[in-house]
């Protein structure tokens, strides 16, 4: 459907604006308009200038049947940073983005493919940018996450922004990555402390112990004794704690389905509330530091005290295998750790066949039946 409307222009001059819109089942799929200017004076020259504007209503009318040239219509000049910018600002009116989540984003948009228009968007730009990725040192776990979430992405631009983009070239991209081996999925990582690694780390934290820096032996020794993830420990408030109870809440802990919103009140078992009385009440955080200072010195001490292959994350591990080791039930664990299946926490129990032949002094009756273990 097309309208022409005439318009007086404030420096006196003529204009038709030609404005098309299309529909489809009820739905607005193209709305576009243009200006023509009245070049001359008289009836004459309006009458020519509504018949361009008529005659571009009608080549764009015709040219727009087809679905598909309405879709390239629509995705003309659109790039793939542009989308990713747009889904940026759009998701955090509701809720912030995940740091993972963001980098990951904002890694794709400034590479290569970032600057592919949307409606080009081909397999091959897919396997060029899982190559580059390669060739810049990412590991296929990594180059898999860019992958997933830039899949999220594309998969919400119809409901978010009514953009109809080519997700099938996507996937059959993403589909021969895997084939490649460019892609693979997370290893679930089983690194614990070993012998003296502790004792080395806090060593070399003692003699790093000056005013102004991070007390990072206190957040090592801390992240042993509960748990917690790295995001989670400099997100800790002071309002937050309850020393009585020895218990503090952790907010917004991350979660599959919803992390907004997740808080969640946890035990402060061993040295924790001490580790955390300890700390000067400088800022409404317990641990006032930034992820960036935190990783940067934990990864330096690692090094000065000759420990490879340690992340901050396996203090989490090292923690919950611990909480398993010292007895705790699979309940008491989840409640510390935060995760809410058993399926999650079997990789910590480290349990071989042979532990379960245990000597028991008492066989349990079970329905008037002899415990078989």
């Amino acid at each position: 459907m097309a309208s022409i409307l005439r318009k007086e222009n404030k420096d006196g001059t003529i204009s038709f604006k030609a404005i098309v819109r299309l529909y489809r089942g009820g739905t607005t799929v193209l709305s576009e308009s243009r200006s023509f200017l009245v070049m001359g004076k008289g009836p004459r020259a309006e009458a020519a200038t509504k018949r361009e504007a008529e005659d571009w209503a009608a080549r764009l009318t015709d040219a727009m049947k087809d679905d598909s040239a309405i879709r390239a219509r629509n995705l003309r000049g659109l790039t793939l940073a542009d989308l990713i910018a747009k889904y940026i600002v759009f998701v955090e009116k509701d809720k912030p983005l995940g740091d993972s989540k963001r980098s990951a984003l904002g890694i794709v948009a400034s590479s290569r493919i970032g600057a592919v228009a949307l409606v080009d968007i081909k397999p091959t730009d897919v396997i060029a940018h899982c190559r580059d990725r390669r060739a810049g040192g990412a590991k296929p776990q990594t180059i898999n996450q860019d992958i997933v979430y830039l899949g999220g992405v594309l998969r919400r631009a119809k409901a978010f922004f009514d953009l109809d983009v080519p997700i099938e070239a996507f996937e059959l991209g993403r589909d021969e990555c895997w084939s490649l081996g460019l892609l693979a999925k997370s290893v679930e990582r089983e690194r614990r402390l070993q012998p003296g690694e502790l004792a080395a780390f806090l060593v070399q934290a003692e003699k790093w112990k000056h005013k102004g820096f991070i007390p990072i032996g206190d957040i090592v020794r801390f992240a042993i004794e509960t748990g917690m993830r790295q995001g989670e420990i400099i997100g800790l408030l002071w309002d937050d704690l309850d020393e009585v109870k020895k218990a503090i809440v952790i907010r917004d802990r991350k979660d599959p389905k919803e992390k907004v919103g997740n808080n969640q009140r946890v035990p402060l078992l061993g040295e924790a509330l001490a580790i955390i009385q300890a700390q000067p009440r400088t800022d409404a955080r317990i641990f006032p530091y930034t992820a960036d200072g935190v990783r940067s010195r934990f990864e330096r001490l690692c090094r000065l005290a000759k420990i490879d292959g340690l992340t901050f994350h396996d203090l989490r591990h090292e923690a919950i295998s611990r909480l398993f080791e010292q007895g705790y039930q699979i309940q008491e664990v989840a409640l510390v750790s935060g995760h809410k299946s058993w399926k999650n926490l079997a990789r910590y129990t480290q349990l071989k066949a042979e532990d379960l032949h245990r000597e028991l002094k008492k066989p349990v009756a079970m329905d008037g039946r002899p415990d078989r273990r």
